[in-house]
Parts: C-alpha cells; structure tokens; sequence
C-alpha cells in the first residue's frame, strides 16, 4: 500500500464481551497494546454505572499496559438511548448519556467519540425523527467542540438509525454544520445498506474519519467477521481506502461469533491488516 500505515491499526474490546475488563486489557496488552476504540459496555464499563473516579481508574489501567483510547464507543443499541426520540423525556435522557459520554472520552483524552443518530419507529414520521436528530446532534456537537473532541456518525439499519446510507450522513453532515461532527464508514454496513466502497468515499468526500473494520457476513447468524472469512472484496475495499489516501484508524469491530475466542479473532485479524497494508 502507497499510503496506509500499521500505525493506523487499532484493537478493540468489543469481542471481549463474555470476560472481565482485566482479562480484556491483559489480552489486548499481549498483542501489543497502542491505540484501541474502547467500547463502552456492561461489563466492562456502562457509562451510567461509572463516575470520574471510575474513568480515572480506567485512565491508569491502561496507560500501565501501554494504551491510549483513540475512540470512544458508548453502547447505544442494546440500551434505550435515541436521540431522535418523540419522546422528549427519552430523548433528554439520552442527550444527557451522551454528554456524560463526552465528559469521560475527554478526561481519558480520546481525541474522538461515535454517536448514532437515533432511530424513527416504523410508524412514524421520518421526517419529524431527522428533526429531532439534527437539533441533539447540533446540541452535542457544541458540547464536544468545547472538549476538543470530533464526532463520528455511521450508517446501519433502519432499525438502528435515521442514517440508512452513507448519502444519508452526507446530508446530516450539511444539516447540522459543525467543523467537528464527520462521517465514518463500518464496512459491516456497507451491505447492510445496500452500498459498495465507492459509494461510501463519494458520499464522504474529505469526510471519512473513522473506520470499523471486519468482513461481514449476512446469511444466518448476520456477524462481522475476521477479514478473508466473509462475502465483502476486503482486497478491493483497502485497495480504494488507500487510493482515497484514508488517515484515520481503522478500529476491529469483531463481535459474534468470536466471544469464545477474541484474542485468537483480534489477532487473525490484526495480522491480516499488517500484511495488506505492507503490500
């Protein structure tokens, strides 16, 4: 590759959902620590059961294994957090979460924070739910702006959020209007929503900051997977990422089916990046 770099590569905590925080930071500590896109989830850390004290102790746990949070990942699906809600208790609620979200992503120094947008329930007006996501998303991103600290939103589902395409966040990118809100791409999704990665880097021009990164697979049980185990042209995705000069990082968003064995599935997939990008 003529412009990707190993140093962009960074782990995750995501697939290490069924073991202790300790074990998670131990494990990702032997496979060389550095950068990692912390997920902010039961057990590990539920940002409403946790308070400064509790960040700061995290801060120390992994500074000692040589680590830094390049991106800080709050759960937001299997809670109920929707910023888009017509629910305005609800949608304060989750407001709130979030900015308790940015308030910690700040003292542990992650330079970035991805939110979602909120979701609209089937039934209801779509456009009523884009209203109410560009009015939090505006509220937050002044709030994240007085951190220093730059936002990402991505593409899913319908069932998960108002962005169902990357075109999608191109036009929340231009609603909103904030120099520190940006586009990202979960190459998961990229199917999910029915897009390929050149529709992604055209909708995102310049917009691209963060990356989720696996293999996907779709038939049975939907999963992110380990590069070259999924349907995605994964060769073909870093080809057009290293074309379009991509700086940020690319984070390992493994999950299912790997809960067994996420070091093993963190370092299959840490080991694939490094040769591809060395090519």
């Amino acid at each position: 590759m003529k412009n990707l770099n190993i140093n962009q590569i960074a782990m995750s905590n995501f697939p290490y959902s069924r073991y202790s925080l300790e074990y998670a930071l131990d494990s990702l500590e032997k496979l060389g620590g550095g950068p990692i896109e912390f997920y902010a989830n039961d057990p590990h850390f539920n940002v409403d059961d946790n308070g400064l004290a509790q960040v700061n102790a995290l801060k120390r746990q992994l500074r000692d294994r040589g680590m830094h949070v390049i991106n800080w990942c709050p759960e937001q699906v299997k809670y109920a957090i929707n910023i888009a809600s017509p629910n305005a208790y609800c949608r304060q609620r989750s407001i709130e979460y979030y900015v308790k979200s940015l308030q910690f992503a700040s003292e542990l120094e992650s330079p970035t924070v991805q939110f979602f947008a909120g979701w609209n329930m089937l039934d209801r007006n779509y456009e009523e739910a884009w209203k109410y996501s560009v009015d939090s998303l505006s509220y937050l991103s002044n709030i994240a702006h007085g951190y220093g600290i730059e936002l990402t939103i991505e593409a899913a589902d319908s069932l998960l959020t108002v962005l169902t395409n990357t075109g999608r966040i191109k036009q929340m990118l231009k609603d909103v209007n904030s120099p520190n809100l940006h586009g990202m791409i979960d190459l998961y999704c990229l199917g999910v929503c029915n897009e390929s990665i050149d529709d992604a880097l055209e909708n995102l021009k310049g917009e691209v900051y963060h990356i989720h990164f696996s293999d996907a697979q779709y038939e049975g049980l939907s999963a992110h997977v380990i590069p070259g185990t999924g349907v995605l042209d994964m060769d073909y995705i870093m080809k057009r990422l290293d074309e379009y000069g991509y700086k940020g990082y690319f984070s390992m968003e493994l999950m299912s089916p790997y809960e067994r064995m996420p070091e093993e599935a963190m370092r299959q997939t840490v080991e694939w990046l490094k040769k591809k990008i060395g090519e």
